[in-house]
């Protein structure tokens, strides 16, 4: 005897059915929480592990550095769920892309005002995230990890001169 399916579940296509706009703001959520998060990591995790002897005093100078690595592995981490949500194309791809070029970011804005600081990140994920998930959309595998490779490449060697 045949079983009869029902079709009942809705189907939504993986894509380009996103608006850059959408994108741009949720990486400008997500350097806003990176800045959260890097302060709280600091704040409450790693200077009271590594501050409290003298003998792990370079641990705790670059504490802020260490909690930004840490916040950047988060992100990604939150950043593949939301973009999963979205229903866009290589979220993995990008979230990667985004770590790998941001990685550090925190000693880039250490010393800056709070403000400052949190403007920053927002602007820089904003952009990565836009630019990342703008070149994801094309639909062959190869040439946008070869791409975005060239995009983490120039951008980690830009930030090293």
């Amino acid at each position: 005897m045949a079983k009869v399916i029902e079709t009942d579940i809705e189907s939504r296509a993986i894509g380009a059915s996103y608006s850059l706009w959408q994108i741009a703001s949720v990486g400008m959520a997500l350097g806003a929480l990176y800045w959260c998060l890097t302060a709280l990591l600091e704040r409450y995790i790693i200077d009271p592990i590594f501050c409290r002897s003298v003998s792990s005093a370079l641990t705790c100078l670059n504490s802020t550095n260490i909690s930004g690595d840490i916040a950047t592995i988060l992100i990604a981490a939150i950043g593949i769920t939301v973009i999963l949500r979205l229903y866009m194309a290589r979220p993995l791809i990008i979230a990667i892309a985004v770590g790998a070029s941001l990685w550090g970011l925190a000693m880039w804005t250490n010393g800056l005002v709070w403000g400052e600081a949190i403007a920053w990140s927002m602007l820089l994920y904003g952009l990565a995230y836009t630019l990342f998930s703008w070149i994801a959309r094309y639909a062959r595998v190869i040439p946008v990890l070869v791409v975005m490779m060239l995009i983490v490449v120039a951008v980690r060697f830009a930030t090293t001169l």
